[in-house]
């Protein structure tokens, strides 16, 4: 390209700003005096050595040049592995490799392991995939055989809710707290990638808390028999540690052929294991989940407390979603060719009535988003107080901590007896929960007999006869969620919240009814429910877009969402914002 000399030197420094921006994010900030910085190598050591500046293009012609000279410019930093000292890079799928002579530094375009990428992109989705199948075979074993077998004669239907979510709590219990006493979790996974580049030691040797693929199986395990018992905690935060161990140990496992081959310089190992943490937790939730984009964008999001990227989950971006494409080829495209793509989720009537004005998209976004923030706050300071009520910093008696998992574990079954639409993890049952149990429950894939449901105050199988029935819902299923995390058993949150966000959607359109335009407009009910769905998810996981997504994909072909995701989008932005000033704590850990 070539620019006039005068009228077009601004237009010539902004074209190096973005040229810049787009092969590395390097500034072009000139060193003091007019200087730059070159290495040399001197006994075995990098010693840095101000040089007198050469632009290899004359300003006067006007030639653009190309950018490698520009990062040239800029002083590599080393990070070691082992007894080796390697350059930096940034090892996404295209990075900036800088390699060294004996004299100066040269700096190459090269490629990322995108092959590597995309195996744990795979390997992840198949674990999710394979997680989800599990969780299926599991409940229709303990929910639906069992109940017919001639073991379950000696309980009393009306007891069966209360007798297995004790056992399969007290099963837990136990095998976590003799065995297994510190799972890897998706709260790990937050609180050492949220950590920014600082240059520390300890920033470049956080990767080493990744443990080794062997704690995978009990952290799957133990979260598979929590929700096929009945608690209301759902495969996504065990999608995000396991996927997130399989892409480090894959990285490890890379970089030692590397090592074995004499083809490690360059590497970053640190870089490289955070960006395949990253695109396993991706495609471990799109092999789980089983709809795209969603999947990457939550693993991206979640290691920041606010609505945004962290530094390093920006950098990541292509590497996410390359290896969440990759598990969904292979899942949609061998092991489930004949699914049906789309969501299920129906928010609103076939017929819709009217439409949905910008005012009151506005308004319901806005009220909405403060509200979900409210509730999403509520929730995780009500975890808080009650793991500091329950648990002592240095409890030493193992019994004692079995037996107060054995009882809150007993407390959600006696919720869940009272209030059998709380149980599970929410996404095969949220139509009941989305529409006000107009889909009853038991015709959904979690319905469970009758005669177990004996004691339900709020029938599960009738619509809600009013506002309060839907707020006792409600505050049946926060409850259970909030003790079920109190109490450490494992598991995700995100359908559990989505649902318990619809019921209490329910009450507050319930309560504002008198108020909305529901006469004119049919759309305004819907658009507030899906939106303090969204609202009270985003408050808790600090996702805003993905949350938006996830609604998104699982709505069904019927729903408006052109009309109904704008509000939803405004309301789960809304929410972060209000979360953060209503208190400095979070559900997760973040090192931000």
């Amino acid at each position: 390209m070539v620019l006039s000399t005068n009228k077009n030197m601004p237009l010539l420094g902004g074209l190096l700003l973005v040229f810049s921006a787009l092969e590395g994010g390097h500034a072009l900030v000139a060193p003091p005096s007019s200087t730059r910085l070159q290495h040399h190598r001197s006994s075995g050591n990098d010693v840095i050595r101000p040089a007198a500046p050469t632009l290899p293009f004359n300003l006067n012609s006007g030639v653009v040049p190309h950018t490698n000279w520009i990062e040239r410019q800029q002083p590599p930093s080393r990070v070691y592995h082992h007894s080796a000292c390697v350059r930096r890079n940034n090892f996404a799928l295209r990075s900036s490799a800088t390699s060294s002579s004996d004299a100066t530094s040269a700096t190459q375009e090269t490629e990322a392991p995108i092959s590597i990428t995309m195996i744990v992109g795979i390997a992840s989705a198949l674990v999710g995939y394979f997680y989800c199948k599990c969780l299926k075979i599991g409940f229709n074993l303990l929910w639906r055989q069992f109940p017919n077998s001639n073991l379950s004669k000696a309980i009393p239907s009306s007891k069966h809710i209360l007798c297995m979510m004790t056992l399969g709590g007290a099963i837990v219990a136990t095998l976590s707290t003799l065995f297994f006493p510190t799972l890897f979790s998706a709260h790990d996974y937050v609180h050492v990638l949220s950590k920014e580049s600082d240059g520390s030691d300890d920033e470049k040797n956080k990767m080493d808390k990744f443990p080794g693929i062997k704690y995978m199986f009990p952290l799957l395990g133990l979260s598979l028999i929590t929700s096929i018992s009945g608690f209301s905690l759902g495969p996504e935060a065990p999608m995000v540690g396991a996927g997130s161990l399989v892409g480090v140990n894959l990285g490890r496992r890379y970089i030692k052929s590397k090592e074995k081959s004499g083809d490690s310089s360059g590497i970053d190992v640190s870089k490289l294991e955070e960006t395949l943490a990253y695109a396993g937790a991706a495609g471990a939730l799109t092999g789980a989940l089983n709809f795209p984009l969603a999947g990457p964008i939550f693993a991206l999001e979640f290691t920041s407390r606010r609505a945004g990227l962290a530094g390093a989950a920006g950098k990541n971006w292509n590497a996410v979603m390359m290896a969440s494409l990759a598990g969904m080829a292979v899942i949609r495209g061998l092991l489930v060719p004949t699914a049906h793509v789309g969501g299920h989720f129906t928010y609103s009537a076939k017929a819709a009535i009217g439409v949905l004005h910008g005012r009151e998209m506005v308004l319901a976004g806005l009220g909405m988003g403060v509200c979900g923030a409210v509730a999403g706050t509520c929730f995780h300071k009500s975890v808080s107080f009650l793991k500091s009520a329950i648990w002592r910093k240095n409890e030493s008696s193992k019994a004692v901590v079995i037996g107060k998992k054995v009882l809150l574990a007993m407390l959600i079954g006696y919720i869940s007896t009272l209030f059998p639409q709380t149980m599970f993890w929410g996404e095969p049952s949220m139509q009941c929960m989305v529409d006000g149990q107009c889909t009853p429950f038991s015709a959904t894939p979690h319905g469970i007999p009758a005669a177990m449901m004996q004691a339900a105050i709020v029938n599960p199988n009738q619509p809600f006869a009013s506002g309060s029935a839907a707020l006792q819902v409600g505050l049946a299923k926060f409850s259970a969620i909030a003790l079920a995390s109190a109490a450490k058993f494992p598991g995700g949150v995100i359908f559990p919240l989505l649902s318990n966000g619809a019921s209490l959607g329910h009450a507050l359109v319930s309560a504002l009814g008198p108020v909305l335009p529901t006469a004119s407009s049919s759309l305004v009910p819907p658009m507030m429910i899906m939106s303090f769905m969204a609202a009270m998810l985003t408050s808790i996981t600090r996702t805003p877009a993905a949350s938006v997504l996830i609604l998104a994909f699982t709505a069904s072909g019927i729903t408006p969402l052109s009309v109904l995701l704008p509000g939803a989008l405004m309301a789960s932005y809304v929410s972060v914002w209000v979360s953060e000033r209503l208190s400095k704590d979070s559900f997760f850990s973040y090192s931000e």
